[in-house]
C-alpha cells in the first residue's frame, strides 16, 4: 500500500481532520471518525463512514460530498453512506451551499443510503445544503436535528426518521419518491415546501406543528396523519389526491388554502377535529369528507368542488354551522351536502346560520 493511502485511513483515529478546498479527500471501506473532523472542499465516501459517539463532524460551505454506487444485494439501494452517532454540523450559506451527492457519472435516486443518524442527542444541523440520489436523504433514529433552508430533490424518500425531535424550516422536498415520513416523532415544519412526490408528507403516532408550508402535486395524500396530532396553521396544500388526511388522530387546522385536490380538500376519519376558517374550493369529489369523526367544522368557504361541499360518510352528526357555502339559498347549501337526508344510514350535518357571504382570507390569519 502506497504510504499516503496508509495514512489517509490512520488519520481520523488521531485526530480532527480538515481536508482544504484544493485537495479531495478519500474514504474507503468502514472508517471510522474517533476525533472532532472538519471538512472543507471535495470528500468522496466509497464505503461507510462512521462518526463515533462524541464525535463532531463540522462540514464548511460550499463543500461537496460524494457516494459511489453500492448494492450487495442488488435491491436498488445503495449502500454506502454517512453514519453517525455523534454530531453531524453541515455549515453551507445561500451562497455556497454544502452538496451531498451520488458519484456516479448518471445518477439516479438510490445511487448511496442516507446521512443517517442513530442515537445522535445532540442537536444535528444540515444548513444551506442540497441532499440528492440518496435512498433517504437524512435519516434518523432517536436523535435530535434541524434541518434548515436546505434542498432534498430526487431521493427515494427525502427525509425519513422515527423516535426523534425534528425541525424543519424553509427546506424544499422535491421530486422524491415519497417526500417526508416519520413515526413516534415531534416534528416543527414550518415555511417548507413538498412537491412532486408519491406520497407528500405521512406519519404515525406523531405530534406535528405545521406552519406556512406548501404541500402540492403529489401522487397520494399531501398530508397524512394516523394516530396522531396535528396543528396545521396558514399553508398552501393543493393540487395533491387528498390534501390533509387525518385517520384516527386529532388536529386543530385554522386558516390553510385546501383547494384543488383531485378528490377531497380534508378527509376526517375516526378523528376529533376543528376545522376553522379554511379555504376549500375546487376540490374534484368534496371539499370535505367526513367519517365518524367529532369536532367542528366553521368558518370556512366550501365553494366550487365537483360534487359536494361536504360528505358525511359516518353515522355520527357533523356541525357545520357558520360556513360560506357559495350562497346563502338553503335549496342550494341542502344540495351541496351528502348526509342523512340523503342515505337513511348517515349521520345528520347541521349547516345553520349559514354564511352570507365568504370572509376574508388569509393564510395566517387564526380567529
Amino acid at each position: 500500500m502506497r504510504w499516503w493511502c496508509l495514512l489517509m485511513i490512520v488519520m481520523p483515529l488521531f485526530g480532527p481532520i480538515s481536508a482544504s478546498a484544493g485537495e479531495s479527500q478519500v474514504y474507503k471501506g468502514e472508517q471510522t471518525l474517533f476525533e472532532d473532523t472538519v471538512w472543507s472542499g471535495d470528500i468522496l465516501i466509497d464505503g461507510i463512514l462512521t462518526v463515533a459517539t462524541g464525535t463532531t463532524l463540522e462540514i464548511r460551505p460550499g463543500s461537496r460530498v460524494r457516494f459511489t454506487r453500492f448494492d450487495s444485494n442488488g435491491d436498488g439501494i445503495g449502500e454506502h453512506e454517512i453514519f453517525s452517532q455523534g454530531t453531524i454540523r453541515v455549515l453551507g450559506t445561500e451562497d455556497d451551499p454544502v452538496l451531498f451527492t451520488s458519484a456516479e457519472e448518471t445518477p439516479r435516486p438510490g445511487d448511496w443510503g442516507a446521512i443517517n443518524m442513530m442515537v445522535s442527542e445532540e442537536e444535528n444541523l444540515l444548513g444551506h445544503c442540497i441532499v440528492e440520489y440518496g435512498y433517504r436523504g437524512f435519516h434518523a433514529h432517536f436523535s435530535r436535528a434541524k434541518l434548515l433552508n436546505s434542498t432534498f430533490r430526487k431521493n427515494m424518500r427525502g427525509a425519513q426518521f422515527q423516535e426523534s425531535q425534528v425541525v424543519i424550516d424553509g427546506c424544499r422536498f422535491l421530486d422524491n419518491n415519497n417526500g417526508v415520513q416519520f413515526r413516534d416523532s415531534k416534528v416543527t415544519l414550518q415555511g417548507s415546501t413538498i412537491s412532486g412526490s408519491h406520497w407528500g408528507l405521512r406519519c404515525v403516532y406523531s405530534d406535528l406543528e405545521m406552519t406556512a408550508c406548501v404541500i402540492e402535486n403529489n401522487l397520494v395524500n399531501g398530508v397524512n396523519i394516523r394516530d396522531g396530532k396535528i396543528h396545521a396553521r396558514g399553508n398552501r396544500i393543493v393540487g395533491n389526491r387528498r390534501g390533509l388526511y387525518l385517520q384516527r388522530s386529532e388536529g386543530r387546522v385554522v386558516s390553510n388554502d385546501l383547494s384543488g385536490n383531485s378528490e377531497h380538500g380534508i378527509f376526517l376519519e375516526d378523528s376529533n377535529g376543528e376545522v376553522i376558517d379554511n379555504r376549500l374550493i375546487g376540490n374534484g369529489r368534496a371539499g370535505v369528507r367526513w367519517l365518524n369523526s367529532k369536532g367542528r367544522l366553521t368558518r370556512n368557504m366550501i365553494t366550487d368542488n365537483g360534487v359536494y361541499g361536504l360528505i358525511n360518510d359516518g353515522t355520527s352528526a357533523v356541525d357545520a354551522r357558520s360556513n360560506w357555502w357559495g350562497t346563502a339559498k338553503s335549496g342550494d347549501i341542502d344540495a351541496s351536502i351528502r348526509d342523512g337526508l340523503d342515505r337513511p344510514e348517515l349521520g345528520l350535518v347541521d349547516s345553520r346560520d349559514a354564511l352570507v357571504q365568504s370572509l376574508p382570507f388569509n393564510l395566517l390569519e387564526t380567529p
